[in-house]
């Protein structure tokens, strides 16, 4: 089962993607589940699982949020209900771990957006250590390294901001298709990781979408 677990929709600032075409693509190219993550709200997602639903496509799809931290952004996978934002991560770990929620260091190493960095003091689950957003790689290869030291499993994700770069990275699991049975084989480290970098004129072209978008709220 091919599963990626950060994806943003238009229901995020810097993202235009209707959710509906992010489904028809992930089913497209063969995904199993996927996570739409918006960066703090869990609209998206909600809304995936609901089409999902309404269409009867055979795709698992994980609740999730991508959610502001003091330190860093964290992805929180999961039915989480609603998170308070810009709190020390540990606090919203803690939150979401009470409610059964998976909790993933998303490209720690990254810089922009703002990263966790060394994660050795926080209680997460997994760790991003491919993101197909990258230029020269560094980051993740720093992710990896971290993962193995700590002993979490690693997962392969897009962070897809458009709607063709869906699968771009993900992860091979032996997994039933729930969310419960993906949750345990990440939990055990069955986890195989996979993927691409997404071209930097495609990330070019995301960066001036979200100057865009954020420029046209100030209006």
């Amino acid at each position: 089962m091919r599963i990626d677990l950060h994806v943003h929709s238009c229901h995020s600032r810097d993202c235009a993607s209707p959710v509906e075409s992010i489904l028809r693509q992930a089913s497209y190219i063969g995904l199993g589940g996927i996570a739409i993550c918006d960066h703090d709200t869990v609209d998206g997602s909600m809304e995936a699982q609901r089409l999902v639903e309404e269409h009867g496509m055979d795709l698992v799809v994980v609740p999730g949020v991508e959610v502001t931290t003091t330190r860093g952004h964290l992805l929180v996978l999961g039915n989480c209900g609603t998170l308070q934002i810009n709190m020390d991560p540990q606090d919203i770990i803690r939150t979401a771990h009470a409610q059964d929620c998976l909790v993933v260091a998303p490209h720690p190493f990254k810089g922009y957006p703002k990263s966790l960095g060394d994660v050795s003091d926080l209680d997460v689950d997994a760790i991003e250590t491919l993101n197909s957003r990258f230029i020269l790689g560094r980051f993740n290869t720093l992710a990896v390294r971290m993962a193995e030291e700590l002993e979490l499993p690693m997962l392969g994700n897009s962070d897809a901001h458009f709607v063709e770069m869906v699968g771009r990275a993900y992860t091979e699991i032996s997994s039933k298709p729930s969310v419960d049975a993906i949750f345990k084989a990440i939990i055990s480290g069955e986890t195989t990781v996979h993927g691409t970098r997404t071209p930097l004129l495609v990330q070019f072209r995301q960066t001036c979408n979200g100057a865009r978008r954020r420029v046209q709220e100030l209006i």
